[in-house]
């Protein structure tokens, strides 16, 4: 079981670290690159790109998911420690990630990138490093709670009883 949740949480951090990257390499290295193209080579240069990273973002946001819901699954009853912070923070996490997931697939959805394509990507990286600060302070809050309720932490000896 542990290799199991090792991997797991391998797998979201690397699947988060995939998608943050591919939208800020839209949103800020690639109008760049194509900037350099005459105006009829940008758009043939930009389809090809633009299929693959929507297959990468696809596959990341089902990864995401999957192994966010077990990752929460193994983690829940840590959560019931501290509910007022922790899930709060959870609930922030999740939001924020879906409020990404929906950007991106909105924004993908069509074969050729829409007007407001470029502003989206910069609201959706964002939202993105949002979701990883919320992740992070989850992490940070989990652990603190986690070890305040320990045995071997002070504060625990005068809640744990005799």
């Amino acid at each position: 079981m542990a290799l199991l949740v090792i991997l797991s949480r391998w797998l979201h951090v690397a699947s988060a670290c995939v998608a943050v990257g591919g939208v800020f390499f839209a949103r800020v290295v690639l109008p760049v690159g194509l900037a350099a193209l005459p105006i009829g080579q940008q758009s043939i240069a930009l389809l090809p790109i633009r299929r693959v990273f929507k297959r990468v973002i696809h596959t990341a946001i089902v990864l995401l998911i999957l192994s966010g819901a077990f990752n929460t699954y193994v983690a829940w009853d840590k959560y019931r420690l501290d509910p007022g912070l922790l899930q709060m923070l959870w609930g922030v996490h999740v939001l924020l990630a879906l409020t990404a997931f929906s950007i991106a697939l909105y924004v993908l959805a069509r074969a050729h990138p829409t007007a407001s394509a470029r502003r989206l990507l910069g609201v959706n990286l964002v939202v993105l490093l949002a979701a990883v600060a919320a992740a992070s302070s989850l992490k940070w809050g989990r652990d603190k709670t986690v070890g305040s309720h320990s045995p071997s932490h002070p504060a625990a000896s005068s809640v744990a009883g005799p």
